[in-house]
């Protein structure tokens, strides 16, 4: 059995399994929740922990009582409520840059009050649904701009670092700015090269490559902020110098370069585009690790895993007692141990109402691997999932 610290258990919680305080005397059963006076008189019996082959989860009861089953419900309803939200507001993020750059190719202007004024807006948002703008889910369409939807997911990190990062209110909004606007050169570009759907050629990848540098001077014209157009313009430099345009190292990159150039990548890496597949949270993470200290800041990188996890919101993972979950929240004093929807139970059985567990660093149960493109497809069709 699996040893299970009295701190990990959660008053009014329930364990799927029976609880022991040794191998002979049962504690708890399945459908008896975890009491205050319970774990009082434990810890006035001197013990630290209790033994179990379930898991910890919150709601009622693993039984099929009408009070589970809508306790289950309310709580669909209500993160559906809270998805639809998130949707709506990254849609109306997406609708206003692409006017913005459709009065810049028209009018020519880039005027920087209205700019500044939603990257408030998403500051403010942010502090209501972090978790859930950070892993919005992004496709884009052979119809829909890339540039607009990479930019925008590209905002929501940038300022969830700044933030932590304890930036000052109008830091943040230079550095969102700058990452609304950083691939504005593209759009300079011809359009066949950056909608392409296939292999850049070389020729055609050195053209590319200009627009940090076409942004820089479009914005610096326009009369922006300097420390913003510095940071579109760095946003390509690696700190071991090969990066582009100007092969800048280390202390050379401006903090705002830095920042911008981890949540751009990240952003693209996780972006499913008609041509190719994104990756999964968890997997862009450990993609970007691999530059750790040679394309990226490791500081950045660090911040970048507090902030998301090293598991994101929407990875499918393997505990290491077989059970199979879905990562529903992110903990940053903890961002190895996620909160987590049980799906699948150690016997390979579907559970029916999906209990809730709080993974903990003390707990014998622990996140073991995240599951393959081709386990999740099984999993999903399994469970009926979208």
């Amino acid at each position: 059995m699996n040893k299970v610290s009295l701190g990990s258990l959660k008053i009014e919680s329930f364990i799927d399994k029976p609880v022991y305080l040794d191998e002979k005397y049962i504690l708890l059963s399945p459908d008896i929740s975890i009491s205050t006076e319970m774990i009082e008189r434990l810890q006035k019996w001197d013990f630290s922990e209790v033994k179990t082959d379930g898991i910890p989860f919150e709601g009622n009861s693993l039984g099929t009582s009408h009070n589970g089953a809508t306790a289950t419900i309310e709580t669909t309803e209500k993160e559906s409520e809270e998805q639809k939200i998130t949707n709506e507001f990254t849609k109306g993020c997406i609708t206003f840059l692409t006017r913005f750059y459709d009065n810049f190719r028209e009018l020519d202007t880039l005027p920087l009050a209205p700019i500044s004024d939603k990257v408030k807006e998403i500051i403010f948002e942010l502090k209501n649904h972090k978790d859930l703008l950070l892993n919005i889910s992004t496709e884009v369409t052979e119809s829909e701009s890339y540039i607009i939807h990479h930019s925008i997911k590209t905002t929501f990190l940038v300022l969830s670092i700044a933030d932590f990062l304890k930036f000052p209110i109008h830091k943040q909004i230079e550095i969102g700015i700058a990452a609304m606007l950083h691939k504005l050169g593209m759009l300079l570009l011809p359009a066949q090269l950056y909608q392409k759907q296939a292999a850049l050629t070389p020729k055609e990848l050195q053209v590319i490559r200009t627009h940090p540098v076409i942004s820089y001077k479009t914005l610096k014209k326009a009369e922006f902020p300097v420390s913003i157009y510095i940071a579109i313009l760095e946003h390509h430099e690696h700190i071991d110098g090969s990066g582009y345009p100007r092969k800048l190292t280390g202390n050379k990159i401006s903090l705002n370069g830095k920042i911008l150039a981890v949540a751009s990548a990240f952003a693209a890496a996780t972006t499913k585009r008609p041509f190719r597949k994104g990756l999964d949270g968890h997997s862009g993470i450990m993609d970007l690790l691999k530059g750790k200290g040679t394309k990226y800041d490791e500081n950045i990188l660090r911040t970048l895993v507090f902030i998301m996890s090293l598991y994101p919101i929407g990875t499918y993972v393997r505990m290491s007692n077989s059970a199979l979950a879905l990562v529903i929240k992110t903990n940053l004093s903890t961002p190895k141990h996620p909160i987590l929807k049980l799906l699948i139970d150690d016997q390979g059985i579907p559970y029916t109402n999906k209990p809730v567990l709080q993974t903990r660093p003390e707990d014998d149960i622990q996140i073991l691997e995240t599951l393959k493109k081709e386990e999740i497809d099984v999993l999903k069709a399994k469970l009926d999932l979208p």
